[in-house]
């Protein structure tokens, strides 16, 4: 008796990595991944006006902290800078001209409400990649919590700007080697 030929997976393929993001399964009809419809952008009212407080930057890939940012908003807080990391930040990295370049980023937020990474620790590629919102979100407002000392990074960010109009990690790293050399960023 010959064995039975084993039934072959269906075949998942990907549309686009961080554009329209759906699923294709041969014989079956495309279908949006669940996880992006959260993020489906609406119409800007103001471009001009910068952010108003619809939170899809918020909810997919918070902002860098620039030099002396982070002692801020610990002030506005109440809590002293070690303490503000070890509770909302952790330890992010970019390549700058050869140098790994560090700063603090804010903790993403699982679906579960918890942080995808442990407070206080250093992030890797992974993490960068992975979307959730700022621990400094506050959904109910549409905003953040920290606005008053928001960051470099979130700042400048409009949503609706073409992406080179709007800072990178390599601008908020290029400001952190100016602090490290003493020159002002």
């Amino acid at each position: 008796m010959s064995k039975p030929e084993p039934r072959p997976l269906p075949r998942v393929r990907r549309k686009g990595l961080l554009g329209e993001e759906t699923v294709s399964r041969e014989g079956q009809p495309d279908v949006e991944n669940p996880y992006w419809l959260a993020e489906e952008p609406s119409e800007h009212p103001d471009p001009e006006a910068g952010c108003v407080r619809r939170g899809l930057c918020c909810k997919s890939q918070p902002g860098w902290f620039g030099p002396g940012e982070a002692e801020q908003a610990a002030a506005t807080l109440g809590l002293e800078p070690d303490a503000f990391v070890r509770e909302y930040l952790v330890v992010t990295s970019v390549e700058v001209e050869g140098e790994e370049v560090h700063a603090f980023a804010p903790v993403k937020l699982g679906v579960d409400g918890e942080p995808q990474l442990p407070p206080g620790s250093k992030a890797d590629r992974l993490y960068y990649m992975l979307r959730g919102p700022c621990v400094f979100y506050d959904e109910a407002s549409k905003g953040c919590a920290i606005y008053r000392v928001c960051f470099y990074e979130c700042r400048r960010y409009v949503c609706v700007n073409q992406p080179e109009l709007n800072p990178t990690k390599e601008e908020v790293a290029r400001r952190w080697q100016a602090a490290a050399r003493g020159e002002l960023p």
